[in-house]
């Protein structure tokens, strides 16, 4: 899947979205989702990145639960790869660039 094609969605701590890349990137807010069970919406972003960049990390939480979703870059799109699938360099420059994250502390994805 393309990365213009995801969503991805805000409601505090129980729905967030968290954005690593090689180039900043702009995270654009397209609506608003009204619940019925609460006064607070759920915001939702597109993700729009650099010209120049080649990988980004979306480190999306639910309810407490953290995924992680892997784009890379091809020709124009950047599509979705699954952690076993990156190249080795491309790991090793996410976990140079993103030391201090919760995902990093398990590194079963990067071996």
């Amino acid at each position: 899947m393309d990365l213009k094609e995801n969503k991805f969605y805000y409601a505090g701590e129980d729905m967030n979205f968290t954005v690593f890349s090689d180039y900043p990137c702009r995270a654009r807010h397209v609506e608003s989702i009204p619940l019925p069970i609460t006064e607070t919406p759920v915001d939702v972003y597109v993700i729009e990145p650099a010209a120049n960049g080649e990988w980004i990390v979306v480190d999306q939480r639910n309810d407490g639960k953290s995924s992680l979703k892997f784009f890379l870059r091809k020709g124009e799109a950047f599509r979705e790869y699954p952690s076993r699938d990156l190249p080795q360099p491309v790991k090793l420059q996410i976990l140079q660039r993103v030391p201090k994250s919760p995902w990093n502390r398990e590194r079963s994805w990067a071996a």
